[in-house]
């Protein structure tokens, strides 16, 4: 916001652009659910660090992690 701002009044098609401008230069920002990386082509901005596979099990959920033959196994 502060950037957009210093280009344009909020409400205004300069300020959405702005600020569409500057989220697209997100780069490795950590967040709640992985790290942000944005484009002009991905708004998203989640890669494969932001996924985790887990496995329920008698009502617990146990992380995954995937080895290097492709496979996956419980995280200690």
């Amino acid at each position: 916001m502060p950037v957009a701002l210093k280009t344009a009044q909020p409400g205004t098609p300069e300020f959405r652009a702005a600020l569409r401008d500057a989220l697209e230069k997100i780069h490795e920002l950590p967040g709640a659910h992985g790290i942000f990386t944005m484009s002009p082509t991905d708004h998203l901005g989640l890669d494969q660090r932001g996924r985790v596979m887990v496995k329920i099990e008698n009502g617990t959920w146990n992380v995954m992690v995937k080895i290097e033959n492709g496979t996956w196994k419980y995280q200690p």
